[in-house]
């Protein structure tokens, strides 16, 4: 991760993190263009996520501008979100599709999943994913075959869940009982897929001594029955995972109420709307521009004729430490010095 002392800080009306993105895709593309069937020289390309991911989808739609997908020549995009239910992410690729959509951009591996399942044919182009390799959507990284390609944030990264507990340790330096409340989980994800990093978070608490409470959450049913038993714990602090469920309505506030009531500095692995609006005080995780603008590169590559199969899955480059001292404030909780120097963006 590049160190960096300048730092970006955002307004208490934020919603996402604030990112030099340039405007937004609605700017970009009013209702009335989106609406209309794709002319001749322009190309439908569908997001298919668990909910709005402005933080992803504007920087991608302004690298593509960039790339020369303007005027004539022009991308026009089809969002389409699960709201957290993964046994819409089918129904919706499969809307995508008839409209004849030229790539499907997904997030999260399970609605690249979904995606795959419908088509075999379109290309799909995975903005984030865990292990698609072990989620079948890739015969390797290397050369994955099929009609899937993209960036992945976990495979072959390293002890990345390591780094999550070792974050925690220097959070809360007297850390000794850990809540995990891991969202990639069924339905949307098989434990099979996942246990690589898993494995790894469970070797690292072990390592540093710590005691590990783990909950699958993979559902909102799940999640009210995690957050009631890690409610009658003494835990010292939480790291929650992105998932399918945190689409939902409601679920952040949900998290970010059971937080402020437990007193529990929390860690998550990515700095998305979670982080900003779901009572997280630090989230360690892959650039999320970087990875918008990569994918762009992808689907620029695919738009001209380049199959998906004989790209390489990439991974990303850049990891940042993002901090917020408003969530710090709200739990009367001080972040350590050692990681406010090392912070890549701070809200105050």
């Amino acid at each position: 991760m590049e160190t960096v002392t300048r730092r970006t800080f955002l307004t208490s009306g934020t919603a996402y993190l604030s990112l030099p993105i340039g405007l937004s895709a609605a700017a970009l593309f009013p209702p009335s263009v989106c609406g209309q069937v794709s002319s001749s020289g322009t190309y439908r390309i569908g997001f298919l996520s668990p909910g709005p991911a402005p933080h992803l989808s504007d920087p991608l739609i302004s690298e593509l501008r960039k790339l020369g997908w303007i005027g004539e020549r022009a991308v026009v995009p089809e969002f389409r979100h699960t709201h957290g239910d993964p046994r819409r992410a089918e129904t919706l690729a499969r809307e995508l599709v008839e409209l004849r959509v030229r790539v499907i951009i997904t997030n999260v591996t399970t609605t690249a999943m979904a995606a795959r399942r419908v088509t075999s044919t379109v290309p799909i182009v995975m903005q984030t994913s865990g292990f698609p390799v072990e989620g079948g959507l890739a015969e390797s990284l290397a050369r994955p075959g099929g009609n899937v390609t993209g960036m992945t944030i976990y495979a072959g990264g390293g002890p990345l869940f390591g780094k999550y507990v070792q974050l925690l340790q220097e959070l809360v330096p007297s850390l000794e009982r850990l809540g995990v409340l891991w969202g990639y989980a069924p339905p949307g994800y098989r434990k099979e897929q996942v246990a690589p990093a898993t494995d790894e978070l469970a070797r690292a608490a072990r390592a540093l001594n710590i005691n590990m409470r783990f909950w699958q959450t993979g559902t909102e049913g799940d999640l009210a029955t995690a957050l009631a038993s890690a409610g009658n714990l003494p835990l010292d602090a939480l790291f929650i995972t992105g998932g399918t469920i945190h689409g939902l309505p409601g679920i952040r506030p949900k998290i970010a109420e059971f937080i402020l009531r437990h007193r529990l500095p929390t860690l998550t692995d990515f700095a998305g709307p979670f982080f900003v609006g779901g009572g997280a005080l630090a989230a360690y995780s892959a650039d999320p521009t970087e990875l918008a603008v990569r994918t762009a590169r992808f689907v620029d590559q695919i738009l001209r004729g380049a199959k998906p199969g004989d790209l390489p899955i990439e991974q990303p480059t850049r990891y940042g430490l993002y901090l917020n001292l408003k969530n710090a404030k709200a739990l009367g909780f001080s972040i350590p010095p050692s990681l406010l120097a090392r912070a890549d963006q701070v809200i105050e």
